[in-house]
């Protein structure tokens, strides 16, 4: 083992903690990830690194604590360079929370996992053990402590993965996407621990909600390179250049935060019965191009609510229980109807994910399961895949071949259908998420956003009849948000939606089913949904991001009134 060098001295606050110089990076595949990075990072920034899918956010940071080598151009931490011991101390020093808590998690428990920094930092077994407690106790976690990380939910996994980071007491604490998939307690829990937080702090988030009051400073990156590094609220007072890097938030506030001040959280969301998803559109800032292909490919929208048609899905006393003895659902009663778009809300664990494994068939649960009124059994399972299709939280989970070509061609290959009607449906599916030119790039190399572009391509390739969407939007820059919206909005088939993103909920969803605990506590349309006055108790209140939105908006508004 080696020696672990001792620690240099840290530099005093405002001085440089990284300095990066013409820094460059190309994948094995010959993608060009970032090109003539000149960047400092001083002693307790508070950095909101912000840009498009696939600007090369990820790649950078994973150069802070050598992850990734510099190829060319140099990098410096506390004015070395990242080799030899300084590799070492900023490995220790610099914390990195993944954009997939999975690449964290591979032990048998939860405590190992969080123990295992802490452990291999040389620490004593008790001072390890306290700082395992206390780290789980933050995030909310330590009733979970000895439970097997596989078992748990995603928002589970990621505050599992922060507090495996937070254990280690980092002086540098660099998080890529770390509110995605999280309901929005969690979110303020995330919020508060950073914000107690007393050392330098590099966030990726598309979120700009989230960033606002966290970060003070923002780097913008645009196709590898820095456009602009100046404050955040410089950032989000320029609607214009929120918009010239598809960074243009504000869509979301149109029905919600143009309310006054004075109006009370029930009065802000009070849209009434005659709101109609087909007017949102008319609040999207995307381009012409892009809504015409969306169009030319899919068929035209259904018309409102759907009326009277045939069941698609039902399920009697449905149950489904994990092998350590945890209940992911119990008792579930529902039917979904042919064109219906409903949406699955509730808590991190609620156990929404679960379900919709159950209705893909990919688990199998205890109770009846009819498809088309088609009782299910063990072999009737294997062939559900060609009429569900399901969009992960995790789009690695997905994701298994060379090539983003292949990738979106493999499930229709395994249909059997003509060469032809292959290349038409890949041609199609990557046009729609904006993935065309990216045939033979490498699924793996894409960033998060992308991956989530090219599973949603890869789903729909296949024409599903039911398609389900474990939280979509986490990873989507704003503009791509607006795209996967417009998406939705034309496609014709039943669809399922899992969210913590009420503004997704509110616009592209019907019927909106409550779950908590495992169990449904309310079924009811979404326009009565955001009426109950109940929502803040299930963990779904987003008011303080409404607020948030409203100071953001007034600052835009001065902004273009010349003030």
């Amino acid at each position: 083992m080696h020696d672990l060098a001792t620690d240099a001295e840290l530099p005093k606050e405002g001085q440089h903690l990284f300095q990066l110089r013409s820094l460059s990076f190309n994948y094995a595949d010959g993608h060009c990830a970032l090109q003539d990075i000149d960047l400092d990072i001083n002693t307790g920034d508070k950095v909101a690194l912000v840009g498009q899918n696939g600007a090369g956010k990820t790649t950078l940071v994973k150069h802070l604590n050598g992850i990734y080598t510099n190829q060319t151009g140099s990098l410096l931490y506390k004015g070395q360079s990242i080799q030899d011991d300084n590799l070492i101390r900023a490995r220790r020093q610099v914390g990195i929370l993944f954009q997939d808590p999975d690449d964290h998690l591979f032990n048998n428990t939860i405590y190992e996992d969080v123990a295992f920094g802490p452990m291999n930092q040389g620490l004593a077994r008790d001072v390890v053990d306290e700082r395992v407690r206390k780290a789980l106790e933050r995030v909310g976690l330590d009733n979970l402590m000895f439970k097997a990380p596989h078992n748990l939910s995603y928002g589970q996994k990621k505050r599992a993965a922060f507090a495996a980071i937070m254990a280690m007491e980092p002086e540098v604490l660099i998080l890529d996407e770390p509110t995605a998939n999280l309901d929005s307690k969690q979110e303020q829990i995330f919020a508060q621990l950073l914000q107690d937080f007393g050392g330098t702090l590099i966030c990726i988030s598309h979120d700009l909600l989230f960033l606002y009051g966290l970060c003070s400073r923002a780097v913008v990156l645009d196709h590898g390179r820095i456009h602009h590094d100046y404050s955040l609220n410089e950032l989000v007072s320029h609607r214009a250049s929120l918009r010239e890097h598809g960074l243009d938030f504000t869509f979301r506030f149109i029905d919600c935060c143009h309310s006054s001040e004075s109006h009370d959280h029930s009065e802000s969301h009070d849209h009434g019965e005659s709101h109609e998803h087909s007017e949102t559109h008319d609040h999207l800032t995307l381009s012409q191009s892009d809504k015409q292909t969306a169009v030319r490919i899919l068929s035209p929208p259904m018309e409102g609510v759907p009326g009277e048609k045939s069941q698609v899905i039902r399920l009697d006393n449905y149950s489904f229980q994990y092998k350590d003895g945890t209940w992911g659902f119990k008792d579930i009663n529902m039917t979904v109807n042919e064109g219906e778009k409903i949406a699955f809300v509730g808590e991190n664990g609620a156990g929404k994910s679960t379900l919709a494994g159950c209705i893909l068939g990919i688990k199998q649960g205890a109770g009846k399961y009819y498809f088309k009124n088609n009782l299910i059994t063990h072999s009737g399972r294997e062939k559900l895949w060609r009429q569900i299709g399901m969009v992960f939280q995790d789009s690695s989970d997905q994701l298994f071949c060379p090539s983003c070509e292949e990738e979106v061609a493999f499930g229709p290959k395994q249909m059997g259908l003509s060469p032809l009607e292959l290349e038409k449906r890949v041609t199609e599916a990557l046009a729609l998420v904006k993935l065309s030119g990216f045939e033979k790039r490498v699924p793996m190399n894409l960033s998060g956003g992308e991956r989530r572009r090219l599973a949603i391509a890869a789903v729909l390739s296949m024409h599903p009849q039911v398609l389900i969407l474990d939280e979509p939007t986490a990873n989507l820059d704003p503009r791509n948000e607006e795209l996967l919206l417009h998406i939705l909005h034309n496609l014709p088939v039943t669809q399922i939606l899992i969210s913590h993103d009420m503004f997704f909920v509110n616009n592209s969803s019907h019927r909106t089913v409550v779950m908590h605990q495992g169990s449904i506590l309310s079924d009811l349309p979404t326009s009565d949904f955001f009426e109950d006055e109940h929502l803040v108790g299930h963990q779904l209140d987003y008011a303080y991001k409404n607020i948030c939105g409203r100071e953001i908006m007034k600052m835009q508004e001065a902004v273009e009134n010349g003030g």
